[in-house]
């Protein structure tokens, strides 16, 4: 029998629902059991001794013993440089999600004797394309390159009103960390985001789901309806718009998951798909089958400067760019003139220094021999 699954994987725990294809068409979607104990099981994934991955419940119960080999809280952790690492292996985030939706489609598959005609899971409202491509890589290695990602809130809001007219509605996802809330609004793209607020406290979030509509210029009252995901506490006294609650509100976003799937292959008039696919294909990363790598860096073209005349100098700063090389010349003389002159100089006081004046000579005549003179002093 053919059938579409929806998944959701959050923080601490899994869900999936399924929908199958009967003679009428698409049927109600159906919870999918994952748990030990119940639908849900828990977002974890553990490396035994012998290097065999366990999810789910099986692997919750196994950490027990083996803390260390435990990984949780890793779905969250999509996007980061940093791996995870067990037991000396290294494990990207996308890597062990992509694990759990493995586990999912087999327990499916074990149940129906086949694998699902279409995958749509969910995740956070605040990822961006960089995330939500990581994790289609993961998804597309693990052997589902047409799994559909969708905003967990968009799932939510297909489990119970489809998006017809120009209306806004509100959804609160309640989780371990607070209240996610998020109004949205439905046009011709279908269902789309418009504001999203989270670790809002639990008994705040409704208001706080007035607050962001009032905020949009909505009334509470003129709410298409307000939606609960996750583990909502009970809901005091009456709201101003329709509230929309299962039994089991733990589910309502993957049973919103397995509704986009089924509409994906609604028949319209003249072969075009419904307003609910265009809905769900406008929250959605194109599809990348196979990353091409970087080429080298391509040649940088030689670059043509176009010369242009300068402005031409007037008045004295013209006469002075003319007379410049004149002016250098005189400058040059002038130097060597002036060290020639030092030089001379120079030389002519070092001369006058290291000559002595000679010895004057005498004009007086030595004594002649003859008698003797009274007079001691020579003949002149």
């Amino acid at each position: 029998m053919p059938y579409v699954l929806g998944i959701d994987i959050a923080s601490t725990r899994t869900t999936a629902a399924t929908c199958a294809h009967s003679g009428d068409g698409w049927g109600t979607p159906e919870p999918l059991w994952l748990g030990a104990r119940g639908p849900a099981a828990a977002s974890a994934v553990f490396l035994d001794d012998d290097g065999y991955l366990l999810t789910g419940d099986a692997a919750a119960e196994a950490g027990l013993s083996a803390p260390a080999r435990l990984l949780t809280g890793f779905h969250d952790r999509v996007g980061d440089d940093v791996p995870v690492i067990v037991g000396g292996e290294r494990f990207p985030a996308e890597s062990l999600s992509a694990v759990l939706v493995d586990a999912a489609v087999d327990q499916a598959a074990e149940r129906f004797g086949e694998k699902p005609q279409h995958i749509v899971l969910t995740h956070p409202v605040g990822w961006g394309s960089f995330r939500r491509d990581l994790l289609r890589r993961a998804l597309a290695e693990a052997g589902f390159p047409r799994a559909a990602l969708v905003a967990a809130p968009i799932a939510a809001l297909h489990a119970y009103l489809a998006p017809q007219g120009d209306v806004t509605a509100g959804v609160c996802e309640f989780g371990p960390d607070g209240a996610v809330v998020t109004i949205a609004t439905a046009g011709i793209n279908g269902w789309q985001p418009v504001k999203t607020i989270e670790g809002v406290d639990p008994g705040e979030a409704i208001g706080k789901v007035f607050e962001l509509a009032h905020g949009a210029g909505v009334q509470p009252q003129a709410l298409a309806g307000l939606v609960l995901a996750g583990e909502a506490p009970p809901v005091p006294g009456r709201t101003p718009c329709a509230l929309f609650a299962s039994s089991d509100p733990v589910l309502t976003v993957a049973t919103g998951a397995a509704n986009i799937a089924a509409r994906r292959d609604l028949p319209q008039p003249a072969g075009a798909r419904s307003n609910a696919v265009a809905t769900v294909e406008t929250t959605l990363l194109p599809r990348v089958d196979a990353v091409p790598e970087l080429t080298e860096r391509p040649e940088r073209p030689p670059v043509d400067i176009t010369p242009f005349p300068l402005p031409e100098r007037t008045g004295a700063a013209k006469l002075l760019s003319r007379r410049k090389p004149l002016v250098a010349a005189a400058a040059v003389v002038v130097l060597a003139a002036t060290t020639l002159l030092l030089t001379l100089t120079t030389r002519e006081a070092t001369a006058d220094k290291g000559q002595q004046a000679p010895p004057a000579s005498s004009t007086c005549a030595p004594a002649t021999p003859g008698p003797a003179t009274t007079s001691p002093e020579g003949r002149c």
